[in-house]
């Protein structure tokens, strides 16, 4: 999945590694998730992967020097609750290239993709209420606020909120719909819609032709067939 400033690539089993070395318990990306009680491991991830109950990306920067454009976080989905619900997380990892977009548009192109490619009608979103950049970032994308979990986390010595977002399908093609929105949610097609055009043209001109008799279908077959058993 490419934007303009990231790319959502697959990972390798290398990724996991990496990946489970920025969920490590004092890692900057978990305290800032508010998960530093959860436990993962480089085997953990790749079988959820692989078993298809979380989708993982690798977040790749598209723009620096080769060293800056290594993966520098990641983003995830699951399917929970009912037909085509969806919760979605992760984070860039590394924290000098936070602020710079790269999370918000590695979120924009992951939550296309669960509306335009795997037939999401609900997409939700859990953080912590001391997330700048992600509270930012739902404020601004389309996401509504459904519900505050008092004193979900504990940080700093003081206790915090998580708020719980979700976005519907119906929001999301209305958000999308303004053009001033696509820098968030980028919208990429991934058939061109002039090939689209082109090939229901190239079906309705066959059937145009086999309602002449001048195209093989299997009607025409079948009529074909019927005539030749019943001449015998």
């Amino acid at each position: 999945m490419l934007g303009r400033l990231v790319a959502l690539e697959a990972p390798t089993e290398c990724d996991f590694i990496t990946v489970a070395e920025w969920l490590a318990p004092t890692s900057a990306v978990t305290v800032l998730t508010g998960d530093s009680r959860e436990r993962v491991t480089a085997d953990g991830l790749s079988a959820a992967h692989r078993d298809g109950s979380i989708d993982f990306w690798m977040v790749r920067p598209l723009t620096g020097t080769d060293g800056d454009r290594r993966h520098v976080g990641v983003v995830n989905s699951r399917r929970v609750g009912g037909a085509g619900t969806f919760t979605i997380g992760g984070a860039v990892a590394d924290p000098g290239r936070w602020s710079q977009g790269l999370g918000a548009e590695a979120f924009g192109l992951l939550v296309d993709h669960l509306f335009l490619q795997q037939c999401a009608h609900r997409v939700q979103f859990q953080t912590a209420l001391y997330n700048r950049g992600m509270i930012e970032m739902l404020t601004r994308g389309g996401f509504v606020l459904e519900g505050i979990l008092r004193d979900h986390h504990f940080l700093d010595g003081d206790y915090h909120d998580a708020t719980i977002w979700s976005i519907l399908r119906a929001e999301f093609e209305s958000h999308t719909a303004d053009p001033r929105n696509r820098a968030l949610y980028p919208v990429t097609e991934s058939v061109e819609a002039d090939d689209k055009r082109r090939a229901v043209k190239a079906m309705t001109d066959y059937l145009d032709r086999a309602a002449g008799a001048r195209a093989v279908t299997s009607w025409n077959s079948f009529v074909t067939r019927s005539e030749s058993r019943r001449a015998v």
